[in-house]
């Protein structure tokens, strides 16, 4: 391996262990989110990769079943890190909608975010994007502790506000210097108890989609957080975040099951991961 390849191989390896950040999730304003204390961001793989088998019964390209965890642990020497399904794309189910009537749906299972529209007494799929999530799991509880917040169907959050984030820079100390992190679009979120946690892009940080590399927010690749902006989303729209945890929360739920088994060719995610030369799957 040459020098670019191992030093390369060196800043991902930090980068996949949590030391890569996620800009302004925390934060409420363009000054605030400059302010953050920023740290290591992903960068660009340009070392050599291999495909893995995985190795819990199920084989790579298979669709998980629903609500199942699409993200595995790998150990790269003495490196634990976590990795998720990169295959995942967007789907649209349904190219007209009304869009008062749509509602959103995060699995922190499946790193996916849902849209749905009520239409009558159904429920209909409309779409479907891969997201990335907080760097750690669970229910956020305070300030900092880098956790995106979980809610219910009855209790649902709310869009608040359609910021234009394009402008939205940070920069994270890693010689790139003061770059636009954030896509098109910050929708803002209510989350009782909690404040800054938003649905948005991932300019300069597209690899962490999807996966687990925000303070709390919805990060969606630049192209989807436009695409839902710009078909579903309004101020207003409920959000549902289910948790990642097992229990009655984490789903589906009986309007998902019944809806995806409405919808023509829906997927459900699959597993594709792509390892760095050395790494294996943790049993």
């Amino acid at each position: 391996m040459n020098k670019k390849r191992i030093w390369s191989a060196a800043i991902v390896m930090l980068a996949a262990v949590g030391l890569q950040a996620h800009t302004m999730s925390l934060g409420i304003s363009k000054e605030e989110a400059l302010a953050t204390t920023p740290v290591m961001a992903p960068v660009e793989e340009v070392f050599d990769v291999l495909p893995e088998e995985v190795t819990d019964g199920q084989k790579s390209g298979e669709p998980v079943q629903p609500g199942t965890a699409t993200m595995r642990r790998v150990r790269m020497g003495k490196k634990v890190f976590d990795v998720a399904d990169q295959t995942d794309n967007r789907r649209v189910y349904r190219e007209q909608v009304k869009r008062e009537n749509c509602f959103i749906v995060i699995s922190k299972q499946e790193f996916r975010l849902y849209v749905y529209e009520k239409v009558g007494k159904d429920t209909l799929l409309v779409a479907h994007y891969p997201v990335c999530l907080s760097k750690v799991k669970g229910n956020k509880q305070r300030v900092g502790d880098m956790k995106t917040p979980e809610c219910t169907p009855k209790n649902p959050f709310r869009i608040s506000q359609i910021q234009p984030a394009s402008s939205w820079k940070h920069d994270f100390k890693d010689g790139r210097g003061n770059i636009p992190s954030y896509g098109a679009w910050f929708l803002r979120l209510v989350t009782p108890g909690h404040s800054g946690i938003g649905i948005h892009g991932s300019t300069s940080n597209e690899s962490s989609v999807p996966g687990r590399d925000s303070e709390g927010c919805i990060r969606l690749r630049d192209d989807d957080i436009k695409h839902l902006k710009e078909n579903y989303a309004r101020v207003g729209t409920p959000v549902i975040i289910k948790s990642d945890a097992k229990g009655p929360n984490c789903g589906p739920y009986a309007f998902e099951e019944k809806a995806w088994k409405a919808a023509k060719d829906f997927q459900l995610p699959t597993r594709g991961y792509t390892l760095l030369k050395g790494a294996t799957f943790e049993k």
